[in-house]
């Protein structure tokens, strides 16, 4: 159904559990937002360095010799809507990449983000922490990086990120409408899923289906105008494209970026290692009454 956002919760808000990751400037008299400066020296990012932020409980990234740039200054130049469109799905992936590994964003702090090699499918979240063990924690944590990414990306979009802090985000959740005026037409309906609704929704995963969904539907055009002669342009083979295949493919990119991060598969086995224990030594304990009676 167009415009329907699955895994929504009606009384969801936002925890904001990362207290870090507001506001998105660590320089609160810093207004990094987009100039209208078309000067061709923009394109030159050679020049600046790596704004890293050392923290305690933070996972370390090794360096290397790599052109960066921090998101604050990548902003300090000119984009239009397509170019931001495409950094933000692919700092999406790069945030699920990063779930996938049992990691969250402790911080969406512009200058802890980095973009490598003048490339948008290489970003570096710089500060992560491990998930908690619990389900319903790591569950907060997605739902909360879902929100805070949406919302980075209205107050770009916007020109507004340096207010979104404390009862300014409130006020986003209240008022949606006023800064939907701002957003890509096609995304509209993801962000206030995201942030009226609170739906745990990567926004890669929503571009895919509607490119897969507007697909369908020019097939299906095409075949009632008689014109397709039975060929479509999705198929319904094992060839057919799948949601994931109508978005960037940067795995390879962000395996690289993200090369130091272990998969946190043994802390889904370590949460399960006390009820086995308790269940073994329950047991025993029956089979030595036993026994001994």
């Amino acid at each position: 159904m167009k415009g329907q956002i699955p895994y929504v919760d009606d009384n969801y808000d936002s925890k904001v559990e990362q207290n870090n990751t507001v506001p998105f400037y660590n320089d609160t008299n810093l207004a990094a937002l987009p100039e209208d400066d078309f000067s061709s020296d923009n394109n030159n990012y050679s020049n600046y360095d790596t704004n890293s932020s050392a923290k305690e409980n933070v996972i370390p990234f090794k360096k290397k010799q790599v052109d960066s740039i921090t998101m604050q200054e990548w902003l300090t130049h000119y984009h239009n809507q397509e170019e931001y469109q495409n950094l933000f799905i692919n700092m999406d992936l790069a945030m699920k990449y990063i779930h996938d590994q049992g990691y969250y964003i402790e911080s969406f702090a512009l200058d802890t983000i980095d973009i490598l090699n003048h490339s948008v499918k290489q970003i570096k979240f710089n500060q992560l922490k491990e998930m908690p063990l619990d389900f319903s924690s790591q569950k907060d944590l997605v739902r909360d990086n879902i929100f805070l990414s949406a919302v980075l990306q209205i107050g770009i979009y916007a020109n507004c990120l340096q207010y979104f802090q404390g009862e300014a985000i409130t006020y986003l959740k209240q008022n949606f409408g006023d800064f939907s005026i701002f957003l890509p037409e096609e995304d509209i309906p993801y962000y206030r899923g995201v942030i009226e609704r609170g739906a745990s929704v990567y926004l890669s995963s929503y571009v895919g289906e509607r490119k897969k969904r507007d697909l369908n539907n020019l097939d299906q055009q095409i075949n009632d105008e008689g014109s397709g002669k039975g060929k479509t342009l999705v198929k319904t083979n094992g060839t057919s494209l799948t949601a994931e295949d109508l978005v960037p493919q940067n795995i390879a990119e962000l395996q690289d970026v993200y090369r130091n991060l272990s998969k946190k598969d043994a802390a889904f086995a370590r949460a399960l290692i006390y009820p086995i224990l308790i269940l073994l030594v329950g047991l025993t304990v029956l089979l030595l009454s036993y026994l001994l009676a």
